[in-house]
């Protein structure tokens, strides 16, 4: 452990986690940008709240350590209210 901050390693996890992360949303955006252009063609309603369900419900599932699930849970809800923001941008476009 580091003497002078003990908190210097967990935080150099915690950045390469986030590194990690970035790249998956990312290559997540990337996917939403396809379903943003499939949107557009077949004029689809962004907003699919039986979609957004199932995925929460699949999250809480793969969630391993359960003391963690409403929290996990709750960033996936974040990260669709901010994808379909983007959607919307989009699409206005």
């Amino acid at each position: 452990m580091n003497e002078k901050n003990p908190l210097a390693i967990p935080r150099q996890k915690i950045d390469a986690i986030d590194t990690q992360i970035i790249a998956l949303l990312e290559e997540r955006m990337t996917a939403v940008a396809e379903v943003i252009r499939i949107k557009k063609e077949e004029k689809i309603a962004i907003l699919d709240t039986g979609r957004e369900a199932d995925v929460l419900e699949n999250v809480r599932k793969r969630v391993e350590n359960q003391k963690y699930a409403d929290t996990i849970v709750a960033t996936f809800e974040d990260i669709m209210r901010q994808s379909r923001h983007y959607q919307n941008q989009q699409l206005e476009d």
